[in-house]
């Protein structure tokens, strides 16, 4: 009774004054209590309980039979290394083509500039099976599976199955990095090469043929083969330096050598450096080593341009100048290439089967 003692002196009679004073204390002490639990329990709405956390469920590797990984995207595989993220993504299209190839590219896709460069990424292929401006047929159909890469190309076909109405058949490619290789390359089904191959030729170790004579709709006088900065040029033959250096603002660093057998003149333009041994007037055996190759003169890509003239001035190919050949996949990398073939072409045969 510690809390009532100062209030015993209010009244004459203390202590009738405490009971009642007690009294009143309780009752209002289970007013409070009842009034408390009333608004707590029916006016403050309950607490939400915390919304659970959808997991996140990363894409499944599956182990490919050659002892890789295949990633799963969108309920596909691709080949092991290719990410699911938007600005890397692996995409397929599926398209009938209506008027030209570039027209029926540029309809079907978002982005103009990205139709544009898929445009020349697939004529630098079709060009082995057919001619792009002449052969290209209303109705043809075109199916690729394709991926943005760095550098000036930006994208890369990774298959690509095309229908011809005039041919009467349907070509197809998978690209493909042998092991070893310093850049992947594009392969029939059975693993050759599609691109043809120049035996002896002045360059060894390229990426792609990145254009032909007259290819593209414009006079182009030679082969350009697409390789790194300082890749290794070579005499194909045993010849005579003629000139070096001559019209460099459009040819850059250039190579003007005869040929001592056929008397032809061969240009290597856009070269990184010219090595001493090329000087005018010397002669170089086979296969010596009388350049780098380089980004030049006008040039947009680090790559060889090399032209053939007879004496009289006529141009000539180098495809049918010098003796080709198609190189074909053999022992392991031939069965991680069917692997990834197998994988690639399925994925476009579903694709067909959508739609």
């Amino acid at each position: 009774m510690f809390l009532l003692r100062p209030i015993s002196t209010i009244g004459p009679n203390p202590n009738r004054a405490s009971r009642g004073i007690g009294f009143a204390l309780l009752v209002g002490v289970l007013l409070g209590t009842a009034l408390g639990f009333f608004a707590g329990h029916y006016l403050v709405p309950p607490a939400a309980p915390p919304c659970p956390t959808a997991p996140v469920t990363p894409p499944q590797a599956t182990p490919s039979s050659d002892g890789g990984v295949l990633t799963s995207i969108d309920g596909e595989t691709i080949p092991d290394g290719k990410q699911a993220d938007e600005k890397n993504k692996v995409r397929s299209l599926r398209l009938k083509i209506r008027g030209s190839l570039a027209a029926s590219l540029a309809r079907e896709m978002k982005e103009a500039r990205e139709a544009n460069i898929l445009t020349a990424v697939l004529g630098r292929l079709l060009v082995w099976w057919l001619d792009a401006t002449r052969d290209v047929m209303r109705d043809d159909e075109l199916k690729i599976i394709f991926e943005p890469v760095a550098g000036p190309g930006e994208l890369r076909i990774l298959a690509l199955e095309y229908t011809s109405q005039k041919m009467g058949k349907t070509f197809s490619a998978t690209y493909f990095e042998a092991p070893g290789a310093s850049y992947g390359r594009y392969y029939s089904a059975d693993g050759q090469e599609l691109e043809l191959r120049i035996i002896d030729g002045p360059i060894d170790d390229y990426e792609q043929v990145t254009e032909l004579m007259n290819m593209a709709g414009r006079r182009h006088h030679g082969v350009d083969f697409k390789t790194d900065r300082g890749t290794p040029v070579r005499a194909p033959f045993r010849a005579r330096i003629a000139r070096r250096n001559w019209s460099t603002r459009r040819n850059g660093n250039c190579l003007d050598l005869v040929y001592m057998d056929s008397g032809v003149h061969a240009l290597f333009l856009h070269l990184d450096k010219i090595l001493p041994i090329a000087r005018p007037g010397r002669v170089v055996e086979a296969g010596t080593v009388v350049a780098l190759a380089g980004n030049t003169g006008r040039s947009t890509a680090a790559h060889l341009h090399y032209e053939l003239h007879k004496s009289s001035g006529r141009l000539l190919n180098p495809f049918e100048f010098h003796k080709t050949e198609r190189l074909k996949l053999e022992g392991s990398a031939l069965s991680a290439f069917e692997i990834q073939h197998r994988t690639l072409h399925d994925k476009l045969q579903r694709l067909g089967d959508k739609e």
